[in-house]
């Protein structure tokens, strides 16, 4: 009776050690004096206001905890950064550049992060890249204080280079630029979370590991670890980003502007989700009346929507880095009709 008690005890979940945790390492860039100026600059502090699945956030009804903002992403992938340069030896400089680089390489994301950004492009005449650089050099007044921070404490040119995904492997680079980089762990893992909502714990420990996989040479079997996550990017891909769903979203979030007749201005895009809850109020209707099932426009009923399918696959034949595969393929498919039921909500492009 007693053994058999003891084998029907819980066996209780396993502690990680605390440097084998993301936590940690964020919570050492967190409590650093010298980061502090960024973290609470204006520049920073709008990326709260960012949702890092951007339309698609609304679209599949998530909530804070599960995705996030763009600036818990970027802590997140600060604090990648902060581990691999830890256990790779880098001198304090190199380190520093490489942390303010995770911290930084999303300064430029407008409302929306990448849902918005094909308009956004096409009419404002750039991107999340350039309206980053624009930010760092201090070109628009959102990123003035920052800038003057960076000109004293950084190396501009170099920090840029490493968000730009043109730095050294020798210099870090590959932390931005490999096929499994930092930015890449944090936010697959952060987005897989819409599927399976893994424990806080759990997750930070599986960031750390993919990390030391793809980045360590003293771990001597690192394959396996990896496949997991190649096999996690595709379903985000194929499950998220380019299901019916997330196409309808980014399809509205692109669209609106067009059809509503509202003019997207360039200061628009340095602002936050909050000012434009409040400016395109029936943007976002729409795009929670996608999670409600409830969502009527004319406009996109049966409309064709033009994509980029990727499969992100395994060679298995191969060692290395190589084995890592993705095919890209332009894909078309028809939205479903939002137009079927007057009960539905109607956006003001239909009244």
């Amino acid at each position: 009776m007693e053994q058999r008690s003891l084998l029907q005890t819980p066996t209780p979940e396993v502690q990680a050690e605390p440097e084998q945790t993301l936590d940690y390492w964020r919570s050492d860039i967190e409590q650093d004096d010298f980061y502090q100026p960024l973290l609470k600059s204006a520049a920073f502090q709008r990326l709260k206001g960012i949702s890092f699945l951007g339309a698609l956030d609304y679209a599949f009804g998530r909530k804070e905890e599960q995705t996030g903002s763009r600036a818990d992403h970027s802590l997140n992938v600060a604090a990648l950064a902060n581990y691999v340069s830890t256990r790779r030896g880098y001198n304090p400089e190199l380190k520093k550049h490489l942390i303010i680089a995770g911290l930084l390489h999303d300064i430029g994301h407008p409302p929306l992060s990448h849902s918005a950004e094909p308009f956004i492009k096409k009419h404002i005449g750039y991107g999340h890249h350039h309206a980053g650089e624009k930010i760092l050099k201090g070109q628009h007044e959102l990123g003035r204080a920052l800038n003057q921070w960076l000109a004293k404490n950084t190396d501009l040119s170099f920090l840029i280079s490493l968000i730009d995904q043109n730095a050294l492997d020798i210099d870090g680079g590959d932390l931005f630029n490999s096929p499994i980089n930092i930015d890449t762990i944090e936010g697959i893992t952060r987005s897989h979370q819409v599927f399976s909502r893994t424990s806080k714990a759990s997750l930070s420990q599986n960031r750390i590991e993919i990390a030391a996989a793809s980045f360590l040479p003293e771990i001597s079997n690192p394959w396996e670890k990896l496949d997991q996550f190649w096999k996690m990017k595709h379903r985000v891909y194929a499950g998220l980003i380019t299901s019916k769903r997330g196409l309808v979203a980014d399809k509205l979030s692109q669209l609106y502007f067009q059809h509503e007749n509202c003019r997207l201005s360039e200061q628009d895009i340095f602002t936050s989700e909050k000012q434009w809850k409040k400016r395109y109020v029936t943007l976002f209707e729409g795009l929670q009346g996608i999670n409600k099932q409830k969502l009527s426009i004319k406009w996109m009923s049966g409309a064709e929507v033009g994509y980029t399918a990727r499969r992100y696959y395994l060679d298995e034949s191969q060692r290395g880095f190589s084995r890592y595969q993705c095919t890209k393929m332009a894909a078309t498919t028809l939205l479903p009709d939002f137009s079927s039921s007057n009960r539905q909500l109607q956006l003001a492009i239909i009244k």
